[in-house]
């Protein structure tokens, strides 16, 4: 399979748990399937995978400096698995701001938009959601009771 068409099915593979998680936050499929080790689980897989084949070719990435980054991400087979990290990480992200607004009693409405930008630029997403958080909860404690 193309690193191509591996990267469009990683891309639309999430696409779902996203939707789920914008309307229908509390469904029963949300639960079982974007609040669980489903997501997570099959893309890190993929993530590990991704290491494991890279790694025996020989062709190993050296993040010790930008430049070294930078050339590692030249080779498509690193930019996949980067971009499989931010889906992994993102995802996980936009799902504990979801379960965290339930709990913070965070209005759904103003979840959504910390939602899609989460999944379009990660922290920046976070950002406005732990900013709207703190208005609705009055806390900057994170912990999950």
């Amino acid at each position: 399979m193309s690193l191509d068409t591996l990267f469009t099915l990683a891309n639309l593979s999430v696409i779902p748990a996203w939707l789920l998680l914008i309307v229908a936050p509390r469904a029963a499929i949300t639960k079982n399937l974007v609040h669980s080790l489903v997501y997570p689980a099959i893309l890190g897989v993929a993530y590990v995978s991704g290491i494991l084949t890279s790694a025996s070719s020989g062709s190993g990435a050296d993040m010790g400096s930008l430049a070294s980054l930078s050339a590692a991400f030249s080779n498509p087979s690193f930019m996949l698995i980067g971009w499989l990290h931010y889906l992994v990480f993102d995802l996980f992200v936009g799902a504990w701001e979801a379960r965290d607004a339930s709990r913070s009693n965070v209005p759904h409405l103003w979840l959504v938009p910390c939602l899609i930008l989460t999944f379009m630029l990660g922290p920046t997403g976070l950002l406005l959601y732990l900013a709207i958080r703190y208005v609705y909860s009055k806390s900057l404690r994170l912990e999950e009771v």
